[in-house]
């Protein structure tokens, strides 16, 4: 959508927080359902890990990653599939956030620890993207090379013992809270500038949704390296 359409400035500006109020709307309701999909994988765990079911949610979590572009403007379908793909992700996260609490000793204080750490690096992406002054979308590529190269490396841990150390994890999960900490500031960064533009506020919303989700991730994964005291 372009912005002479109307010669009253504040049309534009109208637009652009209209866009952004929904998809911190959107975000706010992945973020429930991510909580409410964590519950009832709690509720089930025994199921999840022992029919090996919570792999079936993650190929389908991909799916609807790979096809978002395809059903993001199908109303209502969008609006299911946006919800279920958080609520997937809350049932897929459940086996490491038990691993994580009854494996150690201090799983608990982790936990909330990472919790915490989230919400202050998102808080202090969101104050970067707003106050700075550089072109955070510069640095896409970049960002885009480093999260294949994240997914290479955790596919080769699978494979390679000496890839599952203590400090190859330390680094690894640094890297990670790094790449995702920067992918933070730049979608919201994206989001105020896409928000003028009239862009699908769902796909922002998913974006920021998935940053969110693995800077935890891969900040609960330093912290266990880093401190964890196993049982």
């Amino acid at each position: 959508m372009h912005q002479p359409y109307s010669p009253v400035q504040s049309r534009p500006l109208t637009l652009s927080q209209s866009i952004e109020s929904q998809v911190y709307g959107l975000f706010a309701l992945a973020i429930g359902m991510t909580v409410l999909g964590v519950f009832f994988g709690l509720q089930y765990a025994t199921v999840l890990m022992g029919t090996g079911l919570h792999l079936f949610f993650l190929i389908a979590e991909l799916g609807l990653i790979f096809t978002s572009r395809l059903w993001m403007d199908k109303s209502p379908l969008n609006y299911v599939l946006f919800c279920l793909f958080p609520l997937l992700s809350g049932f897929t996260v459940t086996p490491y956030i038990l691993y994580v609490l009854t494996g150690y000793a201090n799983g608990g204080s982790i936990l909330l620890n990472a919790l915490s750490a989230t919400g202050f690096m998102a808080a202090a992406a969101a104050v970067f993207a707003r106050t700075t002054s550089w072109n955070l979308g510069a640095m896409g590529k970049a960002l885009f090379f480093a999260l294949i190269g994240l997914i290479v490396v955790g596919l080769l841990q699978f494979f390679v013992p000496s890839l599952r150390t203590t400090q190859f994890e330390l680094v690894l999960s640094g890297i990670g809270v790094i790449v995702f900490s920067l992918f933070t500031a730049y979608d919201l960064q994206r989001i105020a500038k896409l928000g003028r533009m009239g862009a699908h506020p769902m796909l922002l919303a998913l974006s920021l949704y998935l940053d969110i989700f693995n800077l935890f991730l891969y900040l609960l994964r330093f912290m266990v390296a880093l401190s964890g005291n196993r049982r």
